[in-house]
Protein backbone atom coordinates (compact mmCIF):
# COMPACT_ATOMS: atom_id res chain seq x y z
CA UNK A 1 0.00 0.00 0.00
CA UNK A 2 2.93 2.74 0.83
CA UNK A 3 4.21 1.99 -2.73
CA UNK A 4 1.15 2.64 -4.43
CA UNK A 5 0.94 5.63 -2.25
CA UNK A 6 4.70 6.34 -3.49
CA UNK A 7 4.19 6.11 -7.06
CA UNK A 8 0.90 8.17 -6.77
CA UNK A 9 2.84 11.22 -5.20
CA UNK A 10 5.19 10.43 -7.66
CA UNK A 11 3.52 10.92 -10.98
CA UNK A 12 1.46 14.19 -9.33
CA UNK A 13 4.86 15.66 -8.73
CA UNK A 14 5.48 14.28 -12.48
CA UNK A 15 2.75 16.18 -13.34
CA UNK A 16 2.49 19.39 -12.09
CA UNK A 17 6.34 20.11 -13.37
CA UNK A 18 5.26 19.31 -16.41
CA UNK A 19 2.19 21.40 -16.75
CA UNK A 20 2.20 25.27 -17.56
CA UNK A 21 2.43 27.95 -15.15
CA UNK A 22 -0.46 28.86 -12.61
CA UNK A 23 -2.27 31.74 -12.49
CA UNK A 24 -0.08 32.57 -9.62
CA UNK A 25 3.32 32.52 -10.85
CA UNK A 26 2.52 33.23 -15.06
CA UNK A 27 3.40 36.93 -14.67
CA UNK A 28 6.38 36.24 -12.80
CA UNK A 29 9.93 36.24 -14.56
CA UNK A 30 10.31 32.82 -15.19
CA UNK A 31 13.31 31.30 -12.25
CA UNK A 32 16.49 30.11 -12.68
CA UNK A 33 17.15 32.28 -16.01
CA UNK A 34 19.90 34.96 -15.58
CA UNK A 35 18.77 38.43 -15.82
CA UNK A 36 17.70 40.57 -17.64
CA UNK A 37 15.36 38.07 -18.93
CA UNK A 38 16.30 38.18 -22.89
CA UNK A 39 13.76 38.83 -25.51
CA UNK A 40 14.86 38.40 -29.04
CA UNK A 41 12.10 39.85 -31.49
CA UNK A 42 12.30 39.85 -35.35
CA UNK A 43 9.75 42.42 -37.67
CA UNK A 44 8.76 41.42 -40.94
CA UNK A 45 6.34 44.21 -42.79
CA UNK A 46 4.06 42.09 -44.71
CA UNK A 47 2.14 45.31 -46.18
CA UNK A 48 1.91 49.39 -46.21
CA UNK A 49 -1.49 49.35 -46.50
CA UNK A 50 -1.95 53.72 -45.82
CA UNK A 51 -0.04 56.88 -45.11
CA UNK A 52 -1.30 59.83 -44.12
CA UNK A 53 1.35 62.49 -43.75
CA UNK A 54 -0.32 65.46 -42.29
CA UNK A 55 -2.30 63.22 -40.01
CA UNK A 56 1.19 61.72 -38.98
CA UNK A 57 -0.22 58.27 -38.91
CA UNK A 58 -0.48 54.95 -40.93
CA UNK A 59 -1.43 51.52 -41.29
CA UNK A 60 0.71 48.67 -41.63
CA UNK A 61 0.58 44.93 -41.57
CA UNK A 62 3.25 43.28 -39.62
CA UNK A 63 4.72 39.98 -38.48
CA UNK A 64 6.25 40.21 -35.10
CA UNK A 65 7.88 37.03 -33.73
CA UNK A 66 9.14 37.15 -30.28
CA UNK A 67 11.69 34.45 -28.66
CA UNK A 68 12.47 33.76 -24.94
CA UNK A 69 13.21 30.99 -22.61
CA UNK A 70 11.16 29.23 -19.84
CA UNK A 71 12.36 26.62 -18.11
CA UNK A 72 9.12 25.71 -16.43
CA UNK A 73 8.06 24.92 -19.76
CA UNK A 74 10.22 21.97 -20.14
CA UNK A 75 9.04 18.71 -21.14
CA UNK A 76 10.38 15.40 -22.06
CA UNK A 77 10.82 14.69 -25.54
CA UNK A 78 11.67 11.04 -26.02
CA UNK A 79 8.22 10.52 -23.72
CA UNK A 80 5.99 12.95 -25.75
CA UNK A 81 7.59 11.74 -28.92
CA UNK A 82 8.14 15.35 -30.29
CA UNK A 83 10.13 17.66 -29.42
CA UNK A 84 7.73 20.72 -30.03
CA UNK A 85 4.58 21.51 -29.43
CA UNK A 86 2.76 23.91 -32.16
CA UNK A 87 -0.85 25.76 -31.64
CA UNK A 88 -2.35 28.14 -33.59
CA UNK A 89 -5.14 30.44 -33.49
CA UNK A 90 -7.84 30.62 -30.55
CA UNK A 91 -5.87 27.27 -29.04
CA UNK A 92 -2.28 29.06 -28.96
CA UNK A 93 -4.34 32.36 -27.25
CA UNK A 94 -5.92 30.26 -24.56
CA UNK A 95 -2.35 28.35 -23.89
CA UNK A 96 -1.00 32.20 -23.96
CA UNK A 97 -3.28 32.84 -21.01
CA UNK A 98 -1.70 30.27 -18.61
CA UNK A 99 1.52 31.14 -19.25
CA UNK A 100 4.55 33.55 -18.79
CA UNK A 101 4.32 35.86 -21.38
CA UNK A 102 6.93 38.80 -21.78
CA UNK A 103 3.86 41.70 -22.49
CA UNK A 104 5.62 42.91 -25.79
CA UNK A 105 3.71 46.22 -26.59
CA UNK A 106 3.60 48.74 -29.43
CA UNK A 107 4.00 52.24 -27.61
CA UNK A 108 3.24 54.57 -31.17
CA UNK A 109 0.08 51.95 -32.00
CA UNK A 110 -3.44 53.46 -32.17
CA UNK A 111 -6.33 51.26 -31.05
CA UNK A 112 -6.64 47.72 -31.52
CA UNK A 113 -4.88 45.49 -33.83
CA UNK A 114 -6.63 43.78 -36.94
CA UNK A 115 -7.15 40.58 -38.67
CA UNK A 116 -4.86 39.19 -35.96
CA UNK A 117 -3.63 35.39 -36.12
CA UNK A 118 -1.22 34.03 -33.43
CA UNK A 119 1.06 30.92 -33.58
CA UNK A 120 2.95 29.48 -30.78
CA UNK A 121 5.54 26.87 -30.34
CA UNK A 122 6.96 25.62 -27.46
CA UNK A 123 10.19 23.33 -27.34
CA UNK A 124 11.11 20.61 -25.38
CA UNK A 125 14.01 22.55 -23.62
CA UNK A 126 11.57 25.36 -22.67
CA UNK A 127 12.50 28.05 -25.64
CA UNK A 128 9.10 29.13 -27.02
CA UNK A 129 8.66 31.23 -30.20
CA UNK A 130 5.48 33.45 -30.67
CA UNK A 131 4.30 35.00 -33.83
CA UNK A 132 1.39 37.40 -34.59
CA UNK A 133 0.52 38.96 -37.41
CA UNK A 134 -2.10 41.75 -37.68
CA UNK A 135 -3.06 44.91 -39.42
CA UNK A 136 -2.16 48.09 -36.84
CA UNK A 137 -2.79 52.11 -37.26
CA UNK A 138 0.79 53.40 -35.80
CA UNK A 139 2.02 57.37 -34.70
CA UNK A 140 4.72 58.37 -36.67
CA UNK A 141 6.88 61.56 -37.28
CA UNK A 142 6.94 62.39 -40.42
CA UNK A 143 8.46 65.49 -42.12
CA UNK A 144 7.22 67.04 -45.39
CA UNK A 145 9.69 69.43 -46.40
CA UNK A 146 11.42 67.62 -49.31
CA UNK A 147 8.03 66.96 -50.48
CA UNK A 148 7.49 65.17 -53.59
CA UNK A 149 11.09 63.81 -52.67
CA UNK A 150 10.92 63.07 -49.50
CA UNK A 151 11.96 60.14 -48.16
CA UNK A 152 10.09 58.80 -44.69
CA UNK A 153 11.25 56.78 -41.51
CA UNK A 154 8.36 54.69 -39.68
CA UNK A 155 9.34 53.67 -36.54
CA UNK A 156 7.58 50.81 -34.73
CA UNK A 157 8.92 51.29 -30.68
CA UNK A 158 8.80 48.04 -29.09
CA UNK A 159 8.74 48.36 -25.47
CA UNK A 160 8.70 45.77 -22.10
CA UNK A 161 5.90 48.34 -19.92
CA UNK A 162 5.86 45.28 -16.87
CA UNK A 163 9.56 45.08 -16.39
CA UNK A 164 12.75 47.38 -16.09
CA UNK A 165 15.53 46.93 -17.91
CA UNK A 166 17.75 45.04 -15.08
CA UNK A 167 14.85 42.38 -15.34
CA UNK A 168 14.01 42.04 -19.14
CA UNK A 169 15.40 43.46 -22.22
CA UNK A 170 14.80 43.27 -26.21
CA UNK A 171 17.61 42.62 -28.23
CA UNK A 172 17.66 41.24 -31.91
CA UNK A 173 20.10 38.79 -32.83
CA UNK A 174 21.67 38.18 -36.53
CA UNK A 175 19.16 35.38 -36.96
CA UNK A 176 16.62 37.61 -35.78
CA UNK A 177 17.64 40.40 -38.24
CA UNK A 178 17.92 37.55 -41.28
CA UNK A 179 14.26 37.09 -40.43
CA UNK A 180 13.61 40.54 -40.58
CA UNK A 181 12.60 42.98 -43.57
CA UNK A 182 9.94 44.64 -45.59
CA UNK A 183 7.82 43.67 -48.48
CA UNK A 184 9.08 44.65 -52.24
CA UNK A 185 5.78 45.33 -53.02
CA UNK A 186 3.13 47.71 -50.95
CA UNK A 187 -0.37 48.58 -51.14
CA UNK A 188 0.67 52.37 -51.46
CA UNK A 189 1.74 52.52 -55.02
CA UNK A 190 3.87 55.96 -54.36
CA UNK A 191 6.21 54.67 -52.06
CA UNK A 192 9.20 51.98 -52.51
CA UNK A 193 10.33 50.16 -49.38
CA UNK A 194 14.25 50.90 -49.19
CA UNK A 195 15.16 48.79 -45.73
CA UNK A 196 14.67 47.99 -42.24
CA UNK A 197 16.63 48.34 -39.44
CA UNK A 198 16.83 48.17 -35.35
CA UNK A 199 17.67 50.41 -32.99
CA UNK A 200 17.88 49.90 -29.38
CA UNK A 201 17.44 52.42 -26.85
CA UNK A 202 16.11 53.10 -23.11
CA UNK A 203 12.98 55.18 -22.14
CA UNK A 204 12.17 56.27 -18.48
CA UNK A 205 9.41 55.12 -16.43
CA UNK A 206 7.75 54.87 -13.35
CA UNK A 207 9.91 55.46 -9.64
CA UNK A 208 12.64 56.79 -12.93
CA UNK A 209 13.50 53.53 -13.88
CA UNK A 210 14.88 52.53 -17.20
CA UNK A 211 13.26 50.72 -19.19
CA UNK A 212 14.38 48.85 -22.60
CA UNK A 213 12.62 49.85 -25.73
CA UNK A 214 13.48 48.26 -29.76
CA UNK A 215 12.82 50.69 -32.48
CA UNK A 216 12.18 48.70 -35.52
CA UNK A 217 12.25 51.71 -38.55
CA UNK A 218 11.06 51.64 -41.97
CA UNK A 219 12.60 53.20 -44.57
CA UNK A 220 10.21 54.57 -47.38
CA UNK A 221 11.12 56.61 -50.31
CA UNK A 222 8.94 58.52 -52.57
CA UNK A 223 8.78 57.52 -56.02
CA UNK A 224 9.17 61.45 -56.99
CA UNK A 225 9.45 60.88 -60.77
CA UNK A 226 5.16 59.72 -60.58
CA UNK A 227 4.58 63.39 -59.36
CA UNK A 228 6.42 65.63 -62.42
CA UNK A 229 3.25 65.21 -65.10
CA UNK A 230 0.80 65.41 -61.85
CA UNK A 231 2.31 69.00 -60.06
CA UNK A 232 5.56 70.36 -61.81
CA UNK A 233 4.03 70.68 -65.51
CA UNK A 234 0.52 72.47 -64.30
CA UNK A 235 2.74 74.73 -62.60
CA UNK A 236 5.41 75.29 -65.38
CA UNK A 237 2.19 75.96 -67.93
CA UNK A 238 0.59 78.66 -65.92
CA UNK A 239 3.76 80.52 -65.46
CA UNK A 240 4.46 80.57 -69.07
CA UNK A 241 1.23 82.81 -69.68
CA UNK A 242 4.42 85.14 -68.43
CA UNK A 243 6.89 84.47 -71.72
CA UNK A 244 3.35 85.45 -73.89
CA UNK A 245 3.08 88.70 -72.01
CA UNK A 246 7.19 90.02 -72.24
CA UNK A 247 7.07 89.04 -75.56
CA UNK A 248 3.92 89.80 -77.54
CA UNK A 249 4.02 92.94 -79.42
CA UNK A 250 1.15 93.64 -80.42
CA UNK A 251 -0.89 93.19 -76.84
CA UNK A 252 -2.38 96.04 -75.08
CA UNK A 253 -1.34 97.04 -70.95
CA UNK A 254 -5.28 95.78 -70.56
CA UNK A 255 -4.97 92.60 -72.48
CA UNK A 256 -1.45 91.89 -70.44
CA UNK A 257 -3.45 92.39 -66.99
CA UNK A 258 -5.76 90.36 -68.01
CA UNK A 259 -3.91 87.35 -68.30
CA UNK A 260 -1.82 88.10 -65.22
CA UNK A 261 -4.56 87.72 -63.23
CA UNK A 262 -6.38 84.84 -64.84
CA UNK A 263 -3.11 83.20 -63.99
CA UNK A 264 -2.92 84.52 -60.87
CA UNK A 265 -6.96 82.42 -60.32
CA UNK A 266 -5.10 79.35 -62.33
CA UNK A 267 -2.22 79.18 -59.65
CA UNK A 268 -4.79 79.63 -56.62
CA UNK A 269 -7.15 76.82 -58.07
CA UNK A 270 -3.85 74.76 -59.01
CA UNK A 271 -2.87 74.82 -55.38
CA UNK A 272 -6.24 73.94 -53.80
CA UNK A 273 -6.68 71.04 -55.94
CA UNK A 274 -2.94 69.84 -55.51
CA UNK A 275 -3.87 70.38 -51.62
CA UNK A 276 -6.84 68.11 -51.72
CA UNK A 277 -5.22 65.50 -54.03
CA UNK A 278 -1.96 65.58 -52.10
CA UNK A 279 -2.70 66.42 -48.31
CA UNK A 280 0.51 68.57 -46.78
CA UNK A 281 1.66 69.79 -50.16
CA UNK A 282 1.18 73.20 -49.45
CA UNK A 283 0.17 73.54 -45.96
CA UNK A 284 3.35 72.40 -45.17
CA UNK A 285 6.65 74.09 -46.02
CA UNK A 286 7.31 71.52 -49.01
CA UNK A 287 9.08 72.56 -52.16
CA UNK A 288 6.10 72.90 -54.34
CA UNK A 289 4.19 75.17 -51.88
CA UNK A 290 7.52 77.79 -51.85
CA UNK A 291 7.37 77.46 -55.82
CA UNK A 292 3.62 78.25 -55.92
CA UNK A 293 4.37 81.07 -53.58
CA UNK A 294 6.99 82.41 -55.41
CA UNK A 295 4.87 82.40 -58.35
CA UNK A 296 2.21 84.88 -57.33
CA UNK A 297 5.23 87.51 -56.71
CA UNK A 298 6.74 86.31 -60.06
CA UNK A 299 3.61 86.80 -62.12
CA UNK A 300 3.06 90.52 -60.03
CA UNK A 301 6.64 91.24 -61.19
CA UNK A 302 6.54 90.29 -64.44
CA UNK A 303 2.91 92.55 -64.90
CA UNK A 304 4.75 95.68 -63.29
CA UNK A 305 7.67 95.87 -65.26
CA UNK A 306 6.29 95.21 -68.34
CA UNK A 307 3.50 97.73 -68.44
CA UNK A 308 6.51 100.61 -66.83
CA UNK A 309 8.41 99.70 -69.35
CA UNK A 310 6.18 99.58 -71.84
CA UNK A 311 4.75 102.89 -71.50
CA UNK A 312 8.55 104.49 -71.05
CA UNK A 313 9.35 102.46 -74.43
CA UNK A 314 6.42 104.36 -76.18
CA UNK A 315 7.39 108.07 -75.02
CA UNK A 316 9.23 110.11 -77.59
CA UNK A 317 11.67 108.19 -80.26
CA UNK A 318 15.40 109.60 -79.58
CA UNK A 319 14.94 111.25 -75.46
CA UNK A 320 16.50 109.48 -72.78
CA UNK A 321 13.90 107.83 -71.30
CA UNK A 322 13.27 105.87 -74.41
CA UNK A 323 16.27 104.29 -75.17
CA UNK A 324 17.00 103.17 -71.19
CA UNK A 325 13.69 101.66 -71.43
CA UNK A 326 13.70 99.93 -74.77
CA UNK A 327 17.26 98.25 -73.40
CA UNK A 328 15.59 97.33 -70.21
CA UNK A 329 12.75 95.45 -71.65
CA UNK A 330 15.31 93.73 -73.86
CA UNK A 331 16.93 92.25 -71.37
CA UNK A 332 13.95 91.53 -68.62
CA UNK A 333 12.44 89.60 -71.53
CA UNK A 334 14.89 86.84 -71.01
CA UNK A 335 16.32 87.54 -67.55
CA UNK A 336 13.30 87.24 -65.00
CA UNK A 337 11.91 84.15 -66.66
CA UNK A 338 15.39 82.79 -66.11
CA UNK A 339 15.90 83.84 -62.86
CA UNK A 340 12.63 82.33 -62.17
CA UNK A 341 13.45 78.97 -63.65
CA UNK A 342 16.87 78.99 -61.38
CA UNK A 343 15.24 79.16 -58.54
CA UNK A 344 12.87 76.96 -59.05
CA UNK A 345 15.35 74.52 -59.84
CA UNK A 346 17.36 75.44 -56.69
CA UNK A 347 14.43 74.81 -54.70
CA UNK A 348 13.47 71.59 -56.12
CA UNK A 349 17.31 70.66 -56.14
CA UNK A 350 17.99 71.47 -52.71
CA UNK A 351 14.84 69.38 -51.34
CA UNK A 352 16.11 65.72 -53.15
CA UNK A 353 17.73 64.16 -50.16
CA UNK A 354 21.49 62.81 -50.90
Amino acid sequence: MARVVLLLLALLAAGLSSAPASAADKDELPPGIELPMRVRVAVRVLNVLQIAEVAGQGKLYVEVTQRWTDPRLRFDAVAQGFTRIDRVGEEADAYLATVWTPGLTVDNQIGKPEARTVAVSTYSNGNVVLIERYEGLFRFNMNMDAFPFDTQQLTLSFSLPRYATQDAMLLTTEMDRNLSGIEDRLSVIDWHPKRLHFTNQEAMGWNARSYSRLDATVTLQRLSERYLLRIFIPILAILAVSLFVLWSPGLQANDKGSLIFSSLLALAALSFTFEASFPGSISLNTPIAQIISLGYLYLILVLMLEVALSRGANSEKGGRLHDVCVALRRQVRWAVPAIMVLVCLGTAVRAIPA
